[in-house]
């Protein structure tokens, strides 16, 4: 049985459409392109620790980057982030799920709903989906407020699905996404991270590959492409080696939860 503290690094992978939220243009090849110059620096960074984790992709993003796909496949969990990232159509839970399994010749357990949005998890359910990770349990101006929903792992009785919720520290419900990650100082990160190892014995995040590309010069907010690219492989880096300076072990979702229920 395994009993050192687990951790679990997530990416959502998916096409750069971001910028399109802050009227900027973005061609569908540069999105792609993007995303992938980020995800191999992830890779070969996960390689170095041979560490494992859980990749939430879109079916678009798999239909251009078959191969990549197959490669991550071999060693990670890929995981649905539903089939276009701007799209969002029930059906497309189903299909993404199916279209993932015929790229990677392998059985998708996973689910999450682009920035986080709701959806209706009977729809999760029934498309045979093992677990949804969808859940930010903190509040966010302007985006969501789930502070009534749990911190940790539970079953949502009425869709009977399991549910992985993102960690945030105890308390407080500080949120360790992806924005913390490269906003606040690195030392005050880590000591939510320990704190919420201490306190659940597992450390949820997630991040997204083109944050680890150049951004730089795109026109998006400061606060979302501060230490993009080099800058920010050396800052996971950096919580990989202080996380390693006790037994951990990094895991993929599915196997995190299927050891625990």
């Amino acid at each position: 049985m395994e009993t050192n503290p687990n951790i679990l690094l997530t990416f959502d992978l998916e096409e750069f459409d971001l910028p399109e939220e802050y009227a900027q243009s973005i061609s569908k090849e540069a999105q792609i392109r993007i995303s992938t110059e980020g995800l191999e620096a992830i890779l070969a960074l996960l390689d170095k620790y041979n560490l494992r984790a859980t990749f939430f992709t879109t079916a678009y993003y798999a239909e251009n980057k078959p191969d990549i796909m197959r490669k991550i496949a071999e060693k990670h969990e890929v995981a649905s982030h539903l089939y276009y990232h701007s799209v969002y159509n029930d059906d497309h839970i189903l299909a993404s799920k199916l279209k993932l399994e015929e790229i990677i010749g392998k059985k998708i357990w996973g689910f999450r709903m682009p920035r986080l949005k709701k959806t209706d998890l009977s729809i999760v359910k029934q498309a045979g989906y093992l677990y949804d990770s969808s859940i930010n349990p903190t509040y966010l101006p302007s985006r969501y407020n789930n502070l009534a929903y749990p911190t940790t792992l539970y079953k949502d009785t009425k869709a009977d699905l399991w549910e992985l919720p993102f960690s945030v520290s105890p308390y407080l419900r500080f949120p360790l996404f992806w924005l913390s990650f490269k906003n606040i100082p690195f030392a005050l990160y880590l000591f939510f991270c320990r704190q919420v190892l201490r306190k659940t014995s597992y450390l949820h995040l997630y991040f997204h590959p083109w944050e680890f590309a150049d951004i730089s010069s795109i026109k998006i907010p400061a606060y979302i492409k501060r230490k993009s690219g080099i800058k920010l492989v050396n800052r996971l880096e950096k919580l990989i080696l202080a996380l390693q300076k006790s037994p951990v072990h990094f895991i993929t979702v599915a196997d995190f939860i299927k050891a625990r229920i």
